[in-house]
């Protein structure tokens, strides 16, 4: 049984910290719906139009209003997608030192017996 353990532990277990990486970075993407955002990434913010009127004022100003609620949504967007790089940055750092640390944790707990039998 510790020889299955060990074996795992050092085999498959690595590589699924290793995997975990991947997996919860494409996690944060999909929580900030990333592909939306970059595809609506300069749509009126939440569909704001102004419908243009038959002078030249009206219609001077429906584009004034057009492109501000445009302007807004990509501000707004842009800064969702700032923060979705920063918490994927950060979750790459996180687990791939999880991963890194990974091989290490067995001799920890041994350690760990060790001092508390040796003092």
């Amino acid at each position: 049984m510790l020889f299955s353990f060990i074996s795992w532990w050092y085999g498959l277990g690595w590589l699924s910290a290793f995997n975990d990486i991947l997996k919860r970075t494409v996690g944060v993407g999909r929580s900030f719906s990333v592909a939306i955002l970059l595809r609506t990434l300069f749509a009126p913010w939440k569909r704001i139009t102004t419908q243009p009127g038959a002078g030249l004022d009206a219609k001077f100003r429906a584009l004034v209003d057009n492109m501000m609620s445009r302007l807004v949504g990509f501000t707004v967007r842009v800064i969702v997608l700032l923060t979705a790089g920063v918490l994927s940055l950060v979750t790459i750092v996180f687990y791939s030192l999880i991963a890194l640390v990974w091989p290490l944790l067995p001799l920890g707990v041994l350690l760990c017996i060790a001092k508390v039998f040796v003092g």
